[in-house]
């Protein structure tokens, strides 16, 4: 009897045992799953985080550089964007260039860039009308923020910063002007008729009619007002800045007066942005934007001339940079002698003894150069003639090689402004 009862407490505790191992491994696996499923899910919620944080980055960064791209959205009471623009400065040849991106235009978002957009905002859609870009988005700054990464995308070109006008703003500042725009349309060789297939692709010429945004003449002649003074453009961007959003403060804004102050007016130049009209819709044409922008942003010649808005612009290549030679001025002014006129010096070529040498050649052909120094900033390449007057200077362009003349502020007790570079090294 005492055997029986041992056999059976020793089968109840074996399967006592085997049961509580089983509980065991069932937690265990459990316990398990649990740690791997919530290893991945917050992996990938890290990811997801770490997107949206890495496109609040970047609309956090405005961008001071020496060429500028200010991206302009001009937005009515409706919350609509009516107008856009580029505003190019570049402060190393001081030309400003304005290009029209009409707002009635659809874009189709890269699917990547998609995705992380949708972390931030359920409502964008993929196709996107650029004149609703507030209602996709929860408030201004995030529209106006992820909107100048979108059109970064669809002109295949990096901005810097973005400024909003109010209607009332643009209209007092700027007109429409309607405009033939003449680009170099790229064409996959394998969409054509061609039975050859090829690799690089084809251009074909393509002509779009459009409006584009010019400076009004009230506006052209308040900004001639200011006559180059640096304390009352301060004041001007000061005063603008109380109407204006931008992600730019106004000390940085104040930081290109330099360049505003030996700007032209009547140079500043208007584009239309490369692209179609599909009915009453404008589709961006990207790869030839892009290349319409790089050839802008990589202007190294200083504008001379008006622009002539009747003709047909050609927006391919770099304006007044397609050839060697500098476009003469057209302001009617004749080409005026600058002998007896007092010409200042500068080595801009890191040369030693050239500007002495260059002054010796003048000074013997009749000209009045009582002063040469170095120029302290950036090494140049070609040589540069700044003067006050159109028609000054072109005498003496045969001096020098391919040199750049421009009209500017030249210093104080001088007329005229002679910057050396190092194409004239064996002149």
């Amino acid at each position: 009897m005492k055997g029986t009862k041992n056999s059976i407490w020793k089968v109840f505790a074996i399967n006592l045992g085997k049961s509580i191992l089983g509980i065991c491994i069932l937690i265990a696996v459990g316990f398990g799953s649990y740690k791997i499923s919530y290893h991945f899910l917050s992996k990938n919620a890290t990811n997801v985080n770490t997107d949206k944080d890495s496109i609040k980055e970047i609309i956090k960064e405005a961008k001071t550089e020496d060429i500028s791209k200010n991206l302009i959205y001009v937005c009515n009471e409706k919350d609509q964007i009516t107008h856009m623009m580029v505003e190019i400065c570049n402060t190393k040849t001081n030309n400003l260039d304005y290009v029209t991106i009409p707002t009635k235009n659809d874009y189709t978002i890269p699917t990547t860039m998609y995705r992380k957009l949708c972390t931030i905002s359920e409502n964008i859609p993929q196709i996107m009308r650029i004149s609703k870009l507030k209602q996709y988005f929860a408030d201004e700054q995030q529209a106006y923020g992820y909107g100048s990464l979108i059109v970064e995308k669809m002109i295949g070109t990096s901005l810097s910063y973005y400024t909003v006008l109010d209607e009332e703003t643009y209209n007092n500042h700027y007109q429409e002007v309607k405009v033939k725009v003449s680009y170099k349309k790229t064409v996959d060789v394998e969409q054509t008729a061609s039975p050859v297939a090829s690799a690089s692709p084809e251009p074909s010429g393509a002509k779009t009619k459009m409006k584009i945004s010019c400076a009004s003449d009230a506006y052209v002649q308040q900004l001639k007002d200011l006559n180059g003074d640096e304390s009352k453009i301060a004041d001007f961007i000061k005063s603008q800045y109380d109407r204006v959003t931008s992600n730019l403060t106004v000390t940085n804004k104040i930081g290109y007066i330099q360049s505003y102050e030996q700007m032209n007016v009547d140079y500043f130049h208007y584009w239309g942005c490369p692209g179609s009209y599909d009915g009453k819709v404008f589709v961006v044409d990207t790869k030839a934007a892009k290349k319409f922008f790089k050839g802008l942003i990589n202007n190294e010649v200083p504008y001379t001339a008006a622009q002539d808005l009747t003709t047909t612009q050609k927006a391919t290549t770099s304006p007044a940079a397609s050839s060697n030679t500098t476009p003469k001025p057209k302001s009617g002014k004749k080409a005026v002698s600058s002998k007896g006129l007092k010409i200042i010096l500068l080595n801009g070529s890191k040369i030693a003894g050239l500007a002495g040498k260059t002054q010796q050649k003048l000074q013997k052909k009749g000209y009045t150069v009582p002063q040469v120094g170095d120029y302290t900033k950036e090494t140049l390449t070609q040589t540069k003639i700044i003067v006050k007057e159109d028609g000054q200077g072109e005498d003496l362009k045969k001096y020098f090689k391919n040199p750049q003349v421009t009209v500017g502020m030249v210093d104080q007790g001088y007329d005229i402004e002679i910057i050396l570079g190092t194409a004239d090294a064996n002149q």
